[in-house]
């Protein structure tokens, strides 16, 4: 089976094409894969936003990809630069990199560890 890593980078304003990258991924971990979805740039708002709108089409997808079908985690970097860290945090989605410092993740690592990085914007 593959391993894909989904740069997610579509923010609130964008519900369309994160919908697309949330789907991708589970419909790849449903088929087996090893699936990751890094929420980068704006898309680190989406936990505080869905938080709020238990309603949003959104809310299901990552609620399920949170919830274990397939890893999420957010650059911390960008959490901090979008106001977004409090968010992330009370969602359980853990923080890659260093605030101010580093981005994260580590996209040469995850190509080394064989993913194929797959970008939503």
């Amino acid at each position: 089976m593959g391993k894909y890593a989904v740069l997610l980078s579509a923010g609130p304003d964008r519900t369309g094409s994160a919908l697309n990258g949330v789907e991708y991924a589970l419909r790849l971990a449903d088929g087996g894969h090893d699936v990751r979805v890094f929420l980068d740039g704006e898309a680190t708002r989406w936990p505080e936003e869905l938080a709020t709108r238990a309603d949003h089409p959104l809310r299901d997808g990552l609620d399920r990809a949170v919830g274990g079908e397939v890893g999420v985690a957010a650059c911390a970097y960008c959490a901090a630069a979008f106001d977004a860290t409090a968010g992330c945090r009370t969602e359980g989605i853990p923080l890659l990199g260093t605030a101010g410092e580093e981005h994260g993740p580590d996209v040469a690592a995850l190509v080394a560890d064989g993913y194929e990085l797959l970008t939503m914007s």
